[in-house]
């Protein structure tokens, strides 16, 4: 079977290197992860959780698939992971068990197993029935080696980004090309639907459109009311290119907005504009944040400002419970830095009036993937 790896084979040798390295210094024998995101970055396969998986990497040596015998084949035509080291289980084995036959089938040590606490997956009852079945073992957390390793994109990642943004700008131009009168927001939704998918999205991945949000209702429901005049419109539209998330979002505006509204959402884009702007690698991430946030207060587009202003985009596993990735997110306090290719969807909304953008760290500042028009649309009624 041919490989049909998402990346060349030097990146993920990389991503094994430095991984191994940090496992030495923390002296761990083995890894253990089992959340999707974090699998795929490590040999470039994932697959939604039917049972119990695991990827393993000795500290020395090259890394292990323990996963369900009806995902096999999957694994080894796009993982990075030798045949002869992706393990498949029937239905009724048990995962741990097998884990631990490999183990101990291999010679690998496990005196020091190093996982990632922060993953979805590892249920306390998962966790419980690891410590059951190595009861010598020392587990030891290195979730923020693992997410600072996924922080920065190579070139083919941003590549998948770039397509991902052209999809999300696709999906806007296909509704304000096709609204008319008496179109609902499901409807809506469907127009984009279509457009994302011939576009080269992934299956099943759009996004929401909604009426117009509000600070507290920043995640609406899509309903089946026909729009009429005067009704401000969500377009959010959140694809997928291989797994790879853009993120874009602009208000629509049912017939024509009067000047008010037009001169806030000129307001908002401008003080975005600056935010991104400043997003250059040594920045800090409160003080990017503090442009967008402080701006919107003292303009008073905002009564207050409760929830952060971007937070970051890479791969995302279909079907995955993690809809967003927090790993890196702006909001008052954050002193964490930002590095160059780093990707985050930067958003504000104020009195419905909602704009993202997909934007990738460069060295004279943020650099917009996304390339929609920064205003605010308006369709006839």
């Amino acid at each position: 079977m041919n490989k049909q790896l998402f990346f060349s084979p030097s990146v993920f040798e990389k991503r094994h290197c430095e991984i191994q390295t940090v496992m030495a210094e923390v002296g761990a024998d083995v890894l253990l992860i089992d959340q999707p995101e974090f699998i795929f970055h490590l040999i470039g396969y994932s697959m939604s959780e039917g049972f119990q998986q695991f990827c393993a990497l000795p500290r020395f040596g090259a890394p292990m698939m323990i996963l369900r015998c009806v995902d096999e084949g999957t694994c080894h035509e796009y993982g990075d992971v030798a045949p002869e080291d992706v393990i498949g289980y029937p239905d009724w084995a048990n995962p741990v068990e097998v884990l631990k036959s490999e183990l101990y089938k291999r010679a690998i040590a496990h005196s020091t197993i190093a996982i990632d606490r922060d993953s979805y997956n590892m249920t306390l009852n998962r966790f419980d029935a690891l410590r059951a079945a190595f009861p010598e073992a020392n587990f030891v957390d290195i979730s923020q080696t693992l997410r600072e390793m996924r922080a920065v994109k190579t070139e083919e990642e941003i590549a998948y980004l770039r397509k991902a943004s052209e999809i999300a700008d696709d999906g806007i131009r296909a509704i304000l090309r096709e609204f008319r009168s008496g179109l609902s927001a499901r409807d809506c939704v469907s127009l984009a639907a279509k457009h994302i998918i011939l576009s080269g999205g992934d299956a099943g991945v759009i996004g929401p459109v909604t009426r117009a949000l509000d600070d507290n209702k920043m995640h609406a429901l899509v309903d089946d009311e026909p729009l009429k005049e005067g009704d401000l419109l969500h377009v959010e539209m959140i694809p997928q290119y291989r797994g790879y998330s853009a993120r874009l979002m602009r208000p629509v505006y049912v017939g024509e907005p009067d000047r008010e509204t037009q001169q806030r959402a000129k307001r908002i884009v401008a003080l975005q504009d600056q935010q991104i702007a400043a997003m250059k690698p040594g920045a800090r991430a409160s003080d990017v944040d503090y442009i967008l946030r402080d701006g919107m207060l003292k303009s008073e587009l905002k009564s207050k400002y409760e929830n952060i202003s971007g937070y970051s985009l890479g791969y995302y596993q279909q079907f995955t419970c993690r809809s967003s990735d927090f790993s890196y997110v702006f909001r008052p306090g954050d002193d964490w830095v930002l590095r160059r290719d780093m990707v985050f969807h930067m958003y504000t909304v104020s009195n419905g009036l909602a704009f993202s953008e997909t934007v990738v760290v460069g060295d004279k500042g943020g650099v917009r993937l996304t390339q929609s028009p920064r205003k605010l649309f308006n369709v006839n009624g």
